[in-house]
Formats: C-alpha cells, structure tokens, sequence
C-alpha cells in the first residue's frame, strides 16, 4: 500500500514541477519582450501557457483529493498533499498575472524604458523565487523555502524603486510619460507575482513544520 501510495506521491512532485515549469516560461517569454520589441512574438503564447497552467492546476487538485480520500494519508504526507493543494492556487494566480502583462506590453513604444525603471530585475527575482519554492516542496529544503520568503523583500524593495522613477518621469514631464500608467501596472503586477511565490514557500514550511515555529522560530524548521 506504501509503496503505491509513494509511487503517486512522486507524481504529484512531478506535476507540480511541470506546472512551475510552465510559470517559468511565461515569465521567460515577458522577460525577452521587455527587453526588446523583437522578442515579443512569444507573448502571444502566453496566455496559452496560462491556459495550460489552468488545466494542470486541475490535474493535480484532482490527484491530491485521490490521495486524500482513498490514501487517507496522516501527519507529514497530509501536510504535504494539503499543501501542494494551496501551492497550485498561487501558481494560477501567476499565470493569470503573466497573462495580464503581456496584453499591456504591446502598448509599450520606448526601447530600453522597461529595464531602466528595473522591470527586468523584477522579472527575474519572481522566476528565481518560483523555481526555488518548487525546487524546495520537492525536496523538502526548509532553507531554500525561507530564503524564498526573504526573497519577497528584494522584489518588493525593485517595486518602490520603480514606482519612484515613474513617479519622477510624470513630475518631470518626461516625454515618456504616457507610458508611465502601463509601466506602473507591470510593476504592481510582479510585486503580486512575488507575493504568491513567497507564498509558496509559506505552504512549503507549513508541510513541513504544522505548529509554525519556523515563522519567529525559523531555525527549529527540520
């Protein structure tokens, strides 16, 4: 019985790796369209890639309620299962958030204007923060998990950064200015992404640790 129940315990970490995959490559493909007007054909795909993040949340919802109903699973595995069960919300959230970006950076015209207020940088420390929470549910690394909450600070502090330059374009009368709305909601929604990445790693130490020692305690998480 174990050794059926693990054998679809793996599954599931290798769903939740492909749904993070799938983040990650929406992520990548508004990366490459922020970057450069060339790249922005992959933004079409984008809302595809959301689509598909969709269906594999439903993949798993339904894989997790198997195990819970027919492994009926106790202590570390109930943990784990319930909250693979929160980590796909969060997940959906960012497709859907990478989705609502790439409808707004066709309305960009100014090269380079993105990187300079620090989107890029945005961009990458969500990706980072995505492939590390996942990385540390399946591994169950309570270090990488809490470095990916402290992580949430690094795109929160690039969000008032970039809503500060913004701010002095439309004050100074920057002849970019008409951008800056758009640019502004780009920046709001990765510091959202960033919020349900850190959420992740939440789930991942609440699997791992049910009292919630690790949050004034992190430390004693094993």
């Amino acid at each position: 019985m174990r050794t059926r129940f693990d054998a679809e315990l793996e599954t599931l970490y290798v769903n939740m790796i492909k749904m993070g995959a799938l983040s990650e490559d929406a992520l990548g493909r508004l990366g490459a369209a922020l970057g450069s007007e060339e790249d922005r054909s992959g933004l079409q795909a984008v809302a595809e890639v959301s689509h598909q993040i969709d269906e594999k949340e439903r993949e798993i919802e339904a894989l997790c309620l198997r195990l819970l109903l027919k492994r009926q699973p106790v202590a570390k595995d109930l943990r784990t299962i319930s909250s693979a069960m929160k980590m796909i919300g969060d997940i959906e959230r960012i497709g859907d958030n990478a989705a609502d970006i790439a409808e707004i950076i066709p309305f960009l015209t100014v090269p380079g204007l993105p990187k300079t207020i620090g989107l890029d940088g945005m961009i990458s420390s969500v990706t980072g923060m995505v492939t590390d929470a996942i990385d540390a549910f399946v591994h169950y690394d309570s270090d990488k998990a809490l470095s990916v909450v402290s992580s949430d600070d690094i795109v929160d502090n690039a969000f008032v950064k970039a809503k500060e330059a913004i701010t002095d374009m439309i004050r100074s009368g920057d002849k970019n200015a008409a951008e800056a709305p758009d640019l502004l909601m780009i920046a709001k929604y990765l510091e959202r992404m960033g919020d349900h990445a850190a959420s992740l790693a939440r789930w991942v130490l609440t699997a791992l640790d049910a009292t919630g020692d690790w949050i004034n305690n992190p430390a004693k998480v094993e």
